[in-house]
Formats: C-alpha cells, sequence, structure tokens
C-alpha cells in the first residue's frame, strides 16, 4: 500500500508546475491529502489522487490568470480629464491627451468633461500616437484614436464643447480650429459660462522695471495713468472726461490740470 501510494504521488507531481503553485498550499493539501488515504479504504485511493491534482492545477491556472490579466495592455485608470494611467506589459505611464485642455476641479464643465473621458477610453480599444515624451508636469503627450472608427478622441472634445483647444501645442491645428469654432458657435459645453471654466494663469504680466525718472516717488504707492487730451488737459481716471475724446494714457503728464478733478495736483489733496 505504502508503495503504491508513493507510485502515484510520483505521477501526479508530474503535471503540476511547483513554480506557480505556493508552496504553503500545496503541503496543506498534500498532508490533509494523507490523512484521507489513512481512513479509507484502498479502492479509493485512485479518486482521492485525481481530485488532489485537480486542485493544484486549479490552483495554478488561478495564478497564471491573475498574471495575465495584470499584465494586459490598456487604460487602467482616469486620473482627471485627458490624464490617464497606461499599462505598457511591466510599466504603468501616465498620459496626457495632445492639443485639448479641460476644466480643474472647481471648475464649470469639470463633470461633464470626467465624463466624457471615462466613457471615451475605458474598456475601449485606442491607438496612441506619442506627440511629446514628456511635458513640464512630467506627462507623456499622445494623440488618441478611440473605437474601431479611430476617433480622434480631443477633436471630439473640442467639438462637443467638453475641452478647449491649446492652439499653441498644436501650432493651430486646422481641424481641431474648426471644431472650437462650431463649439463656440452653438454655445456648446464650457461655452455657455463664458471664461469661468478656465483657470487663471499666475505671473503672465512682467513687471516693469523702475526708470530713473521715478526717483523721488513713493515705489510703493501705486501709480496713476492720467488722461492727456490732445490740448493738454490732464484728467485722473474718475474725472468725467476721462478717456473721452482724443488724447493718451500717461504715468508722467506734462500739460495743464483738469479743474474738476485737479488732474495731477487731486483737487482733494
Amino acid at each position: 500500500m505504502i508503495t503504491y501510494f508513493y507510485g502515484v504521488n510520483a505521477r501526479v507531481f508530474l503535471y503540476i508546475k511547483l513554480s506557480n503553485v505556493k508552496v504553503n498550499i500545496m503541503m496543506q493539501l498534500f498532508f490533509s491529502l494523507i490523512q484521507l488515504i489513512i481512513h479509507c479504504k484502498s479502492g479509493q485511493t485512485f479518486s482521492l489522487m485525481f481530485c488532489f491534482s485537480c486542485a493544484l492545477l486549479a490552483e495554478n491556472s488561478k495564478y497564471n490568470d491573475e498574471n495575465a490579466t495584470y499584465l494586459q495592455e490598456g487604460v487602467v485608470r482616469i486620473i482627471q480629464p485627458g490624464v490617464f494611467d497606461y499599462q505598457i506589459n511591466k510599466f504603468l505611464v501616465r498620459m496626457r491627451a495632445w492639443g485639448v485642455a479641460f476644466p480643474a476641479h472647481n471648475k464649470p464643465g469639470y463633470k461633464e468633461a470626467i465624463n466624457f473621458t471615462e466613457n471615451q477610453l475605458l474598456n475601449s480599444t485606442i491607438s496612441i500616437s506619442v506627440r511629446k515624451e514628456f511635458d513640464s508636469n512630467n506627462l507623456k503627450v499622445v494623440e488618441l484614436f478611440c473605437g474601431e472608427d479611430n476617433v480622434n478622441f480631443s477633436q471630439q472634445a473640442i467639438l462637443q464643447g467638453v475641452g478647449w483647444h491649446l492652439e499653441q501645442e498644436t501650432s493651430r491645428h486646422g481641424v481641431f480650429v474648426i471644431s472650437q469654432i462650431k463649439a463656440k458657435r452653438e454655445s456648446l459645453g464650457i461655452w455657455r459660462y463664458g471664461d469661468l471654466f478656465k483657470s487663471p494663469t499666475i505671473n503672465q504680466i512682467v513687471p516693469a522695471p523702475m526708470l530713473r525718472s521715478m526717483i523721488g516717488q513713493n515705489p510703493f504707492s501705486p501709480s496713476i495713468e492720467y488722461w492727456v487730451t490732445s490740448f493738454g488737459k490732464i484728467h485722473r481716471p474718475e474725472c468725467s472726461f476721462y478717456q473721452r475724446g482724443r488724447g493718451a494714457l500717461s504715468r508722467r503728464p506734462t500739460g495743464t490740470d483738469c479743474r474738476l478733478c485737479g488732474g495731477v495736483k487731486n483737487r482733494d489733496q
């Protein structure tokens, strides 16, 4: 009986890949099988050994399926509108859609933009064309084509008013320009909110250097732009004649002060 058991046991292990099965699970099943055989008749040994080999082979298949799922290529998760994680073999790469921008989290149109991105990219076939290896945020910039019809993701987002065209990035790509004109004309998506959907850009205005002509003035006091008419009259911003008729703006005007507002001298001082 013992000799026969070892012979069957050896044949069972020929069908098992020990490298893909956890050792502790295999040992538990093995010792459980020994206890069952001790309490069973010799006629039931074949059926028990067959169940043991099937259990181990099923466990092996389970781990192979898990590995195959993990290595599947495609979009794994959506980070924000137009930004996603893409699985390529064993690597996970964060990417951004080329030529289109979307509202920020606290701006109008964000919910529609995130829903559009999820519907287009998750559980769908996409093809990718790399436009830029990495941008300033360390994101790979790619052009996306979705579905069997290879619909351009960025163009659809612009056409439906979900996002807007990044003209500097695409060098005014013709198709994107036309799509945005159509979306604006029909007031689709974000274009219903005016410019409220755009995030303010920081440090757009470059500070002007202090000139020698400003020496003697208080550099911390806000400078005033006076309106100097073609006749040489100087008006302050609160004056009713400010920017009326022909004239020019000046921070250091020369001429005659207005009798109503006081001009440079300021009537209220």
